[in-house]
Order: structure tokens, then C-alpha cells, then sequence
């Protein structure tokens, strides 16, 4: 865009072989978002299909950065962030579509200096069940959506707070977010979100007015593929060696363990058994480089921040349930 204006705001999407799903994407941020002193930032992570080449096309405040090869989230967004120059920042995925006015929720709590995140409802497609009510955070790190699979009315109708958001749909004041150099980028994907919320100096909350559909999977595969499964194993222990008091440490450990052998059982297969093992020897390798980052009172607070293992069981049992149930809507 050529501008070193401040704006008010700059969503960023990072991008990858998003040919089915970007436009989209951009379609409904230039029909949905409120604020008019906008930018779009499209960070295309080594795409193959030309996804990144129109995107003026579809929203005309929208240009893409492009990289040659796959940067991961966590850089596609931090480098969407240095490029910005919104005053906010929202991050929105590329295969998500806003509903009408999602960011006016946002940067009203945002103009409470006590809030360092604000987030906004998840949905399915259909746009009647809920994919999060912002993000819990299991005894093992996992990230999952509250309530995930209810349908959209038993969300809650005033703004609440949350222990993370999801980072397919968040607003930050960008001045802090590079303050917290961002994303954590060896993370790579899967857990950057509740990472950086656990970092930021402030309150995490969600607002029920503001929401995106979102069709999963684009990036990564199905659930339960094998990229999916490394970066969650993997990841799981960088959080937890990152962000954990020592008894939470030991516990998340072999809760993570506990979690991989269920997921190898339900999934049977070779390539699940690979990524689980390299995910953990990954993982393993680098926990006490991991340790050194933070101090042992900023461990014992973001500890107080994981569900119990009984909430963060019956949130496991209910998840399996719901995605057993046939749809009804």
C-alpha cells in the first residue's frame, strides 16, 4: 500500500494454498469489517496454487507479502505485524469468514487498558455451533474450545474472560504485541496462541458480538493428521517446559503421554506413530532450552491458569461425543 500512515487497524492472514478458501476470506472482511481506516495483510507461507497473486481483487484494502517457502504461523504473523501500520491488529485465518461488524466488539475492549487480548466467537460453517467460546487450556497445555459443539445460543451474552483466544480470530494493540516480539516463533504452529497469552501483561476476553466461521484444516489436514499431530506433541512440551511450575511440569508430561498413546489408538496407523515419536523427540530435545526463558513466578501464574484434569476430562469426553453425533442443524 505504500504508506507509513498510522491506520487504526491491520488484519492479518497468513496464507497458505489458499486458492479454495482466501477469497473468500477476503471477500467477507470487505464486506463485514466496521473500522474504515483498515488495512488487509496477506502473508503467503510458500504457496504453490497462486492463491496470494489477486488478492487486491477481493479486498481492495488487502496486498500480499509473499515468501518463497513454508514460514510457519508464528512468522507469517509476526512479519505481518512488522509490516502493519495499524494502531490494532487483528489476526483472522484464512479459511475463516467474519461476520458483520466483527471488529467494533473487539476494539471497544481494547479501549480497556486492563485488556491485552480480545477475542470473539469461533463457529462452524453453519454458523449455529460452536467451535470456542475462547480457548481452555488442559493440564498438558492443550489448547481446545470451550465449549465445542454446542450450538451458538448457549454461548454467553455478555463479554467474559478466558484463559486464551483462538488465533483465528484476536485483537492486540500492535505496539504490544511487538513489545512481546510476537508469536513465539520455534513454535512454528499449534500453540502460539495460548503461549502468547500466557505472556501478555493483561486480560484475555472475549466478546460474544464478534465472531468467524471457520473451515478447518486447510493448513494442516484433518484432524488427527500426521502434521497435526507432531506440532501438537511437540508443542505441547515447549509449553509446558516454557510455562509450567515443576509439579505442573511432571504432571503435563505425562498427561501429554497419556493423551499420545489414546491418539495412537484411535488412529492405528504408521504415519501417526511416526509423528507422535519425532514429535516427542523433538520436543524432548528441547525443554530445558525452554526452561531458561522464564522466571519461576511467571510459571506459578500461568499454572493457575490450567483446567483441572476432571474440567479438562469431561471437556475431552464431551468433544468425542459431539464429533461421534451426527449433525442435526
Amino acid at each position: 500500500m505504500g504508506t507509513s500512515k498510522e491506520l487504526e487497524l491491520s488484519v492479518v492472514l497468513v496464507n497458505y494454498n489458499g486458492a479454495d478458501c482466501l477469497p473468500a476470506a477476503l471477500n467477507a472482511l470487505a464486506r463485514n469489517t466496521n473500522t474504515e481506516s483498515v488495512e488487509g495483510i496477506v502473508v503467503d507461507s510458500g504457496s504453490t496454487d497462486g492463491s496470494w497473486q489477486d488478492v487486491p481483487n477481493h479486498w481492495d484494502r488487502a496486498h500480499a507479502i509473499r515468501y518463497e517457502e513454508n514460514v510457519g504461523f508464528c512468522a507469517g504473523c509476526n512479519r505481518g505485524a512488522e509490516a502493519a501500520h495499524g494502531r490494532l491488529l487483528a489476526f483472522v485465518n484464512f479459511d475463516s469468514i467474519v461476520e458483520h461488524d466483527w471488529d467494533r466488539p473487539l476494539r471497544e475492549l481494547l479501549e480497556d487498558p486492563s485488556v491485552a487480548v480480545a477475542t470473539g466467537l469461533t463457529l462452524r460453517e453453519d454458523g449455529e455451533t460452536l467451535e470456542s467460546v475462547g480457548l481452555g487450556l488442559a493440564p498438558n497445555t492443550a489448547a481446545y474450545g470451550r465449549q465445542w459443539g454446542m450450538p451458538r445460543s448457549s454461548a454467553p451474552e455478555e463479554p467474559i474472560e478466558v484463559p486464551a483466544a483462538s488465533g483465528s480470530l484476536m485483537m492486540v494493540r500492535r505496539t504490544d504485541f511487538l513489545a512481546l516480539n510476537g508469536f513465539y516463533e520455534p513454535i512454528f504452529m499449534y500453540g502460539e496462541e495460548a503461549d502468547y497469552c500466557l505472556r501478555a501483561p493483561g486480560k484475555v476476553v472475549l466478546h460474544p458480538g464478534s465472531a468467524a466461521r471457520h473451515e478447518s484444516g486447510h493448513a494442516s489436514g484433518p484432524h488427527q493428521s500426521p502434521l497435526r499431530i507432531y506440532w501438537s506433541s511437540r508443542n505441547r512440551l515447549l509449553n509446558a517446559a516454557r510455562h509450567l511450575s515443576t509439579p505442573a511440569l511432571v504432571a503435563s508430561v505425562l498427561a501429554s503421554g497419556a493423551f499420545d498413546a489414546m491418539t495412537l489408538a484411535q488412529a492405528r496407523s504408521r504415519p501417526a506413530l511416526k509423528a507422535i515419536s519425532r514429535g516427542w523427540w523433538d520436543g524432548l530435545r528441547l525443554m530445558a532450552r525452554e526452561r531458561r526463558t522464564r522466571s519461576p513466578q511467571e510459571r506459578r501464574e500461568a499454572t493457575r491458569q490450567l483446567a483441572s484434569f476432571s474440567e479438562a476430562l469431561a471437556e475431552q469426553r464431551r468433544f468425542g461425543r459431539a464429533r461421534r453425533a451426527p449433525n442435526r442443524i
